[in-house]
């Protein structure tokens, strides 16, 4: 009897032995210098192989395939963009010497002047996030093999957020590359992490959000999806900061989720009626759609802390907001001028949001520093916005 059981025993672990994937799989290159640029799309076009021809290494799965289903598509999720463009010289150095010291004036982080690549920085933003109960992560992405790029960098990323209970997907920042090259790219994307364990997932499909989206038709995003699904790899898709005071519901069906990424071209006061607005279109959606073949979608609600690209060179008549350069003092909201005025935008925001009945939050952002659109922890705001973050969190979740 004590022999067959050691046996069985033996065996037993002879087969969890082989099933364990090592912790190295995946591209073996490590984090070398490289210089960012600020600001949404920056950063190469990417690589233009077809679908189907990724390099092994580029599918290669990491970490331990997960059975987990994610989350159902009842729950709320509070998601927030986190951006890997940064390194110390953007505070150390004049724009003539490379660097972005005039537009960082004044925003001091807690972690001090950093490098997006180190694990130890990324490590410290998660506790700031853990301690914001923030849900999950949209990390502002393209694909570049650069040393200390996009890639490298996102690898990081999904390694540090397993442990601290993290969920992780991509802001695609080349929603409007060649089709080939959109095909490429997720492709990639999902095949390395869609079993990782910190891979976002709705009902077990795996997040997909896609910035500039409306570089395509709904048709042409269909063709992708359907792509990816032919692949093996059914998604759930999000179209980032697209809209656009309600185009952006023709990419029902393809997508699942619309969403305004900035909210610095809407008056305080119609705010509200903005998010109901969004609403209304996705219940018209689900009521005509959504509901009878079987991609219903959801409303996205997106909150901020307040935002300011004035000090971004070329953003006066272009780029950010479509009214020039985008102005939102924290302090105020509307004609509200509340006792106590720090967080006074991020208030007067969630409250729009709750008022449209969201299923997600979109917080925008945890570090976007360039547009002084960041909740992350800085020497001029303490842990204000982290801690309002937390405070908004649960009066979202407990919300009938």
């Amino acid at each position: 009897m004590k022999k067959s059981a050691l046996l069985s025993l033996i065996v037993y672990l002879g087969l969890m032995a082989g099933i364990v994937p090592s912790a190295g799989a995946g591209d073996s290159s490590g984090p070398q210098t490289r210089p960012f640029a600020f600001g949404r799309g920056s950063g190469p076009q990417g690589h233009n192989s077809a679908l189907g021809s990724p390099s092994p290494t580029q599918t290669s799965a990491l970490g331990a395939p997960s059975p987990s289903q994610g989350f159902a598509f009842t729950d709320k999720v509070v998601l927030a963009y986190y951006y890997i463009w940064f390194n110390e010289n953007n505070w150390i150095q004049t724009a003539t010497e490379g660097g972005r010291k005039e537009g960082l004036e004044g925003l001091h982080p807690f972690v001090g002047a950093y490098n997006s690549w180190d694990p130890t920085i990324i490590e410290k933003h998660m506790q700031q996030m853990n301690r914001a109960l923030i849900d999950a992560l949209a990390v502002s992405w393209w694909y570049d093999t650069k040393a200390n790029g996009p890639n490298a960098i996102l690898d990081l990323v999904f390694e540090k957020a397993a442990a601290h209970n993290l969920k992780i997907t991509i802001d695609y920042e080349h929603g409007r590359a060649p089709l080939e090259t959109v095909d490429h790219d997720l492709l990639y994307f999902l095949n390395r992490y869609k079993d990782h364990p910190a891979m976002l997932k709705v009902e077990g499909r795996p997040v997909v959000m896609i910035w500039t989206a409306w570089g395509h038709t709904p048709a042409e995003w269909q063709g992708v999806f359907d792509r990816l699904e032919k692949a093996g790899i059914k998604t759930f898709p999000i179209m980032s900061g697209s809209y656009q005071n309600g185009k952006g519901k023709a990419y029902l069906g393809p997508f699942r989720a619309l969403e305004e990424y900035t909210l610095v071209d809407i008056e305080d006061c119609q705010l509200a009626d903005f998010m109901k607005a969004m609403r209304g279109h996705i219940d018209d959606y689900n009521k005509t759609q959504g509901f009878q073949n079987g991609k219903p979608a959801q409303h996205h609600a997106t909150i901020s802390p307040g935002y300011d690209e004035t000090r971004n060179p070329g953003r006066k008549t272009k780029n950010g907001g479509f009214k020039g350069a985008g102005w939102k003092d924290r302090t105020k909201f509307g004609v509200n001028y509340p006792d106590d005025p720090e967080g006074a935008y991020y208030r007067g925001t969630f409250e729009a949001a709750l008022s449209s009945h969201p299923d997600w939050l979109h917080i925008s952002t945890f570090n976007e520093l360039a547009e002084f659109s960041h909740i992350e922890a800085t020497f001029e705001h303490g842990y204000k916005y982290i801690d309002l973050t937390a405070q908004f969190v649960k009066e979202f979740k407990n919300r009938k």
